[in-house]
């Protein structure tokens, strides 16, 4: 049991020392669009195929509402590493939440068990 808790131990301390070396992250997606300009007569808004683009956009909810920022084309990589880290994390975090519960759980079994000792 002691063995058992002391691996889970240094498991959550690696998990914790790996969230460490995170670089900057944000939630969200990027998706590509094409658009009409603001100019009446410009063929964008005849024909589709000549619509300007494409702008990338990353778009992301908070409180409830969205958020979009335009992306330029030369920090697309840049950008979607942010979104890569942010998954990162996230899966690390739930990854020291299933640790921390078993540990948790491992605990509770032995104060019981030290509490029946006591008896």
């Amino acid at each position: 049991m002691k063995e058992n808790l002391d691996k889970l131990k240094e498991q959550f301390e690696k998990t914790k020392g790996k969230i460490l070396s995170i670089s900057y992250l944000k939630k969200g997606s990027i998706s590509k669009c094409y658009q009409t300009c603001g100019t009446a007569g410009c063929r964008c808004h005849k024909d589709k195929k000549y619509r300007h683009g494409p702008y990338w956009w990353w778009t992301s909810k908070e409180n409830a509402k969205s958020k979009s920022i335009l992306v330029p084309e030369g920090m697309l990589d840049e950008a979607r590493t942010y979104i890569d880290n942010y998954k990162i994390l996230k899966n690390k975090i739930k990854l020291l939440e299933d640790i921390s519960e078993k540990i948790i759980k491992i605990k509770i079994k032995n104060y019981r068990q030290n509490l029946k000792k006591g008896r």
